[in-house]
């Protein structure tokens, strides 16, 4: 068994418990879409429920969970992502790591042993 890479694993999950509380847990959904921005920001909400198959009621859930405010009344979001309207159709919403993501998400490229990123959250020579 590859015993390393379930170790890496944990870290990551470990790495999500922490910005989790009794008001904003990460769902496997929720964590599915975070990972899909994550891997490529700029993509509109239907793309990821196209990519994912995760129902369109819950990518709007998920991204409200991630973002500043979650969607149940009164609970802050992770700010996580920032979801913007596509300029090009303004039916459509397009999303992107916010800071916090992006520092989120190099943490746990780095726990995984991907190198590919600063420890800032940007990323190095374009590889995304």
């Amino acid at each position: 068994m590859p015993k390393a890479l379930f170790s890496r694993l944990s870290a990551v999950m470990n790495e999500v418990r922490k910005l989790q509380d009794e008001k904003a847990l990460m769902s496997v959904q929720t964590l599915e879409v975070f990972l899909t921005v994550a891997a490529k920001e700029g993509m509109s909400s239907s793309d990821i429920r196209k990519l994912t198959g995760i129902p369109q009621p819950s990518i709007s859930r998920a991204l409200g969970d991630l973002g500043d405010k979650a969607v149940r009344k009164g609970t802050e979001g992770l700010k996580l992502v920032r979801v913007e309207r596509d300029p090009n159709d303004l039916r459509n919403t397009l999303c992107y790591l916010s800071p916090t993501g992006k520092l989120l998400a190099a943490r746990m490229a780095q726990l995984m042993g991907v190198d590919d990123t600063k420890v800032d959250g940007s990323f190095v020579n374009g590889a995304q």
